[in-house]
């Protein structure tokens, strides 16, 4: 599985906090490097939006990561097969394991 380096532009305005039309019209105007415009919503890179952000890519790498890892755990909150301290315990050793 190839993980991409761009995201698209909901994802992007979402992680900016800004609604994607007014990121799309910001993008045209300033013609910033990192962003591909090979159809008409364009995908942007996460190396660009970091430096929109002010913040190192891996640090948005890692966000991004807790934020799927979050939306993940949401979705089985009400689960009966997995209770909460199971779930905690299988997260910190993922967590383990990357570090």
């Amino acid at each position: 599985m190839t993980t991409s380096l761009t995201l698209d532009l909901s994802t992007s305005a979402s992680i900016l906090g800004i609604q994607p039309d007014l990121f799309l019209r910001f993008l045209k105007a300033k013609n910033i490097p990192g962003v591909l415009f090979f159809s008409e919503e364009p995908k942007v890179s996460i190396f660009t939006l970091a430096q929109l952000l002010n913040t190192q890519p891996e640090v948005l790498m890692d966000w991004l990561e807790d934020q799927a890892l979050g939306q993940l755990m949401e979705e089985v909150d009400d689960d009966d097969w997995l209770d909460e301290e199971a779930g905690k315990a299988f997260y910190q050793s993922v967590l383990a394991k990357e570090g």
